[in-house]
């Protein structure tokens, strides 16, 4: 049989394949994320100090030593506080009163707190916590059952311990506790739940990693949230990180490209944001010393709060003295 003119005109057209996919655009601008990359996504490498300080010597810390009148029986917080090496210094070496080491990374904290047997090794292994006098010894009296002294490594490994009736030593390190959580509150209305309860918060390294993961208004809360923190006189010590070193960070994760994309507060900013918007009263720069990498070439500023409270639509301090804080 032959074939019809249809089925001979049919032999020549081409064959087109209809696909039961949606064709899709594809953004070449937009980078490609990996799943790994979510492990660090704050900044918070576990070896961070053993890369920034190969020679086991901190250069802020020789820096702050300088002024070390600030943190002297003072209450410190530590921000993005990592395995808490910044944190133990002040607190042993630096004679503070206190201090607060905060990280979101709660390894990192939990690393932190087991850390604290370095930094006593050449103290007096003596027990540090006191119970008062029992003068009853009859059974009934159940203050009589306390052990009279826990040993020292028992706030190495658990913490500081705050029981009824024992009075605590302030000696390192027991002035030395750790927090973990986020720094940047989910709302500025929260701001005004804020005490001052310190005079002296340290935000070393940290401002670009909350910067990329929040955005400008996120670092803004956070400044804000630093303000209200502290005292009348009190000094927030900043390490900001420069802005072309945002740039290789950029990729981590699809929130830190979009807020990149997004920032106007770039970091020669932030000195007149925290002064003419925030409202600390002066800034002092303090230069730091030769470092083998320039990327941690980076100077500190101090920036004041003022012994007078100005009312700027400023979330209302309220004063916490340190015995209050320890009641609550």
């Amino acid at each position: 049989m032959q074939p019809s003119l249809s089925e001979k005109h049919s032999e020549h057209l081409p064959v087109v394949k209809i696909s039961a996919k949606p064709i899709q655009k594809v953004n070449k601008n937009k980078p490609k994320f990996k799943e790994n990359n979510l492990l660090f996504k704050y900044g918070n490498y576990n070896r961070y100090y053993g890369y920034r300080n190969p020679d086991d010597k901190d250069d802020r810390l020789k820096v702050l030593a300088e002024h070390i009148d600030l943190f002297y029986n003072k209450d410190v917080l530590d921000i993005g506080c990592n395995i808490g090496h910044v944190t133990f210094s002040v607190a042993r070496d630096f004679g503070a009163k206190s201090v607060v080491g905060m990280d979101i990374d709660r390894k990192l904290i939990n690393i932190a707190r087991k850390n604290v047997q370095y930094y006593t090794n050449d103290m007096v292994q003596s027990p540090n916590y006191h119970f008062k006098d029992c003068t009853s010894k009859s059974l009934n009296d159940t203050n009589c059952d306390k052990i009279e002294s826990f040993p020292m490594s028992l706030p190495m490994l658990y913490g500081p311990i705050n029981l009824a009736d024992m009075a605590v030593s302030k000696k390192f390190p027991n002035n030395v506790s750790f927090v973990q959580g986020n720094y940047v509150l989910e709302s500025d209305l929260l701001l005004s739940l804020e005490t001052c309860k310190f005079d002296v918060i340290l935000c070393l390294s940290i401002t670009k990693w909350l910067h990329l993961n929040w955005g400008d208004d996120g670092l803004k809360r956070a400044f804000k949230r630093m303000y209200a923190q502290l005292r009348p006189g009190g000094i927030l010590v900043v390490e900001p990180q420069p802005w072309k070193s945002y740039g290789r960070r950029k990729t981590l994760t699809e929130t830190i490209w979009r807020n990149y994309k997004n920032i106007q507060l770039k970091p020669p900013m932030f000195t007149d944001y925290l002064l003419n918007e925030v409202g600390f009263a002066n800034c002092e720069t303090l230069t730091m010393p030769h470092n083998p990498s320039k990327g941690f070439q980076r100077p500190l500023k101090l920036y004041r709060k003022s012994n007078i409270l100005v009312s700027r639509n400023k979330p209302k301090c309220t004063i916490v003295k340190p015995n209050e804080t320890q009641q609550s």
